[in-house]
């Protein structure tokens, strides 16, 4: 049995070093995983990773 999921929105921020970087791009898979709708916007630092 699948369950049906409402689309979502979420924000994902990290700072300018892979540090924060790649566990918030891990997160945002995560997210997409579970729900394929799910709509990421990614806020960084401008001018770093």
């Amino acid at each position: 049995m699948s369950k049906e999921y409402k689309a979502i929105r979420a924000i994902v921020s990290g700072g300018g070093t892979g540090g924060h970087i790649f566990p918030a791009i891990s997160i945002a898979d995560k997210l997409k995983e579970l729900n394929p709708d799910t709509e990421i916007l990614f806020v960084g630092a401008d001018g770093k990773m």
